[in-house]
């Protein structure tokens, strides 16, 4: 999915049958054990198929319903991992394109913005330090990835991906560079998640599954 455009990204996520299915699945569960749970209502019969079945333990049905939407939640998130993976490549690649956070100087090769506080390298050197990408590492945790080339005595020549941890602090950039960043990281994730749709519809199956949950333990710890 590298170098794939939003459109052709949309078109991919719309299309992949096995991802709609397990959202479908989790959104479905979600609200079935929400509306179990809020209205009080009770299954007194479900058809499957030639049979009827009567719901008698209905604690016994919440639990299970639980169960299932725990179970829906792992499964989406398999099939949706690389989604996510591709939207974060999307908000970060538009949060480096701001100058006011990076910007590579082409006549001194050299890179200007927050970002120049903390990387200092010459492009006439490493030239893949002008297209980085942003890694999240752990929490709170960043670092500055860019391509660059080797020399090993017995493969020769290799490429290989620098980086740059943006958590090692130096007399340029400290902790409040470092929470400038974020703080810019912040608002474009807030962007992507008013701008561009895909991040709702991938986002908001995990919302009702949560939101169902906590309401269930609401209602078990308060009886």
């Amino acid at each position: 999915m590298a170098n794939m455009t939003v459109d052709e990204f949309r078109s991919v996520m719309d299309n992949d049958a096995g991802f709609k299915s397990k959202r479908r699945a989790l959104v479905f569960v979600s609200l079935l054990l929400l509306a179990l749970v809020v209205s009080g209502a009770e299954i007194k019969e479900a058809n499957t198929f030639i049979f009827k079945i009567e719901f008698t333990n209905h604690v016994g049905l919440k639990y299970l319903l639980v169960l299932a939407v725990l179970s829906c939640m792992f499964r989406y998130y398999a099939y949706s991992e690389k989604y996510h993976a591709q939207l974060f490549n999307f908000w970060s690649e538009r949060m480096l394109n701001d100058s006011k956070v990076f910007y590579y100087d082409r006549e001194s090769e050299s890179v200007g913005g927050l970002l120049g506080k903390k990387i200092e390298i010459y492009g006439g050197d490493e030239p893949g330090i002008q297209s980085p990408t942003y890694k999240k590492t752990g929490i709170l945790k960043r670092s500055i990835g860019y391509p660059s080339r080797g020399v090993d005595d017995y493969h020769g020549e290799y490429s290989c991906t620098e980086y740059i941890e943006l958590n090692t602090y130096s007399k340029d950039w400290g902790r409040a560079e470092f929470l400038k960043l974020v703080g810019a990281e912040m608002r474009y994730r807030a962007e992507a998640w008013i701008k561009y749709r895909e991040t709702l519809d991938l986002a908001s199956p995990y919302l009702l599954g949560f939101s169902s949950l906590a309401v269930f333990m609401f209602k078990y710890f308060s009886t």
